[in-house]
């Protein structure tokens, strides 16, 4: 087994929810095989505070300066949406294998075009899908994988996570790219709803194949972006599933900045996610008097996603395990969500390419 230490470099801040309490287990030392190359940002200060947060010691002035230094071995691009093709495909040129916050890209031509970027230059290429790494849906994939609600029928998702939330890095308020077109793409209903067209996948082991969306701006009408979607997915393995994403959550509370609930009904029991609540796992089915019922305390209960998406990153990278999902998933998570736009632009069931 390889367990050579992978020096990483940082390229954007922009979604600082994610690259932040990544950089405090790197920092801390609990993600063997990993170890801090740089950062850059183009706001500057906010690199250099970053920088001296987590201990780097190497902040860059430009991106080409990042892609110059000869001991980067893979990046955690975590600039805004509009910027992930240009990002990516830098990587790939550059030969540094990718960890890609969501979603891959605006639009699928370029998350295709990114896609095979990597593949030609032969990088690794990895989503940071957390929600796959979060311990309820770990949970609840092996109990539909050891048949404990027989074969899944119906999953439904929503989830709600307040505006005032979204913000364009931890010293401000204002949302900044999450609402502005060219750099964020969508809105709310792509925000969060893009990684529930991933779970989907991922819990059901079956691929989407046409869907019927709603799109709208219902309450913050001063957006350029949508702030609500709800869209109906076909599987190819008879499942319905429902995925309902907003920017509108009026009865939000602490200590997760979103409401979530997941329903996975299957043709002998069923399985009930709510990862703010207590317990955060609910099954019903084969071999289970009545209900079991699942919770998760401290780091366990969130953010353990963080660290257990780089562990897996890492050991990619140093040839221990394959993708377990890459720009592919990244890929065609984005033709649900894009399918969901068209087909409320069109008012029409739109069909997707699984391949």
């Amino acid at each position: 087994m390889n367990s050579a230490t992978i020096r990483v470099a940082v390229l954007g801040l922009h979604n600082h929810y994610h690259i932040y309490p990544m950089a405090h287990y790197i920092s801390q030392g609990t993600v063997p095989g990993i170890e801090w190359a740089g950062v850059y940002d183009e706001r500057t200060l906010q690199a250099e505070q970053f920088s001296a947060k987590y201990g780097l010691t190497q902040t860059y002035s430009s991106k080409d300066a990042l892609f110059a230094d000869p001991t980067v071995d893979a990046v955690l691009v975590m600039s805004d949406t509009g910027s992930h093709e240009e990002d990516v495909l830098l990587c790939a040129k550059h030969g540094k294998h990718i960890l890609l916050d969501k979603p891959i890209s605006i639009t699928v031509a370029q998350a295709e075009r990114m896609v095979r970027a990597a593949e030609e230059a032969n990088v690794i290429f990895m989503m940071a899908y957390l929600i796959r790494y979060l311990p309820p849906y770990v949970k609840a994939r092996k109990l539909i994988e050891q048949g404990v609600i027989g074969k899944p029928l119906t999953m439904k998702i929503s989830i709600r996570c307040p505006l005032y939330f979204i913000t364009d890095s931890p010293d401000t308020k204002e949302p900044g790219w999450y609402v502005e077109p060219k750099r964020g793409g969508y809105g709310g209903f792509n925000d969060h709803g893009i990684h529930y067209a991933d779970i989907m996948r991922y819990l059901l082991g079956s691929e989407p194949v046409s869907v019927f969306g709603q799109v709208a701006k219902l309450k913050h009408r001063e957006l350029e972006v949508d702030d609500y979607g709800v869209c109906v997915v076909a599987m190819d393995q008879g499942e319905i599933v429902t995925i309902e994403s907003t920017w509108h959550a009026p009865g939000w509370y602490a200590p997760m900045i979103s409401q979530e609930e997941c329903l996975i009904v299957g043709t002998e029991g069923e399985i009930q996610i709510h990862y703010q609540k207590s317990p955060q796992l609910e099954v019903s089915g084969n071999g289970i008097n009545g209900r079991e019922y699942f919770d998760w305390q401290g780091d366990d209960r969130y953010e353990i996603c963080y660290k257990e998406c780089l562990l897996d990153f890492v050991e990619v990278v140093q040839g221990n395990k394959p993708v377990s999902v890459g720009g592919h998933d990244g890929l065609k998570a984005l033709r649900v969500i894009e399918g969901a736009y068209r087909s409320s632009d069109e008012g029409a069931l739109i069909p997707i390419n699984s391949n």
